[in-house]
């Protein structure tokens, strides 16, 4: 698969998630259990607002991830490599804090659904990094 249809499928998961948790933040509590966690309305809200903000991050992402995808391919080789390497560590560490997370507090399915996009992505660049090196002639230190 190109890297660039890698990136896009990325970008668009990002955008449909980032809309949903800034547009409907309750909701997307209520997939990850959050409202039975808290005692007070207060609390409620202060992580509704927070859930809003992460929904604009992700919104940030996937606008970026758009504007890559479009000249990632035609990219010099170390240019590439890095943002694949950025790809991959974010992803990474998207996976294990979703597995901490879902271990420890959501216990929900959409917990697993969390951790199995971040694994799979992960997967996915740490692939495309490996083809990367191997079209590009580079030995994997």
């Amino acid at each position: 698969m190109k890297l660039s249809i890698l990136i896009m499928i990325q970008a668009v998961t990002c955008l449909a998630l980032g809309i949903a948790f800034t547009l409907y933040a309750p909701l997307m509590m209520a997939f990850f259990a959050v409202p039975d966690a808290l005692d007070s309305p207060l609390a409620y809200w202060q992580v509704a607002a927070f859930a809003r903000m992460f929904g604009v991050a992700l919104l940030g992402i996937g606008l970026l991830l758009l504007a890559v995808r479009g000249f990632v391919d035609d990219l010099a080789p170390n240019s590439r490599r890095g943002i694949l390497s950025a790809l991959l560590l974010a992803n990474l560490l998207g996976a294990i804090v979703a597995v901490t997370q879902q271990q420890s507090v959501w216990q929900t399915a959409a917990g697993w659904m969390a951790v199995l996009l971040y694994t799979v992505f992960f997967i996915c660049y740490a692939i495309a990094y490996g083809q990367s090196q191997k079209k590009d002639g580079l030995k994997s230190t």
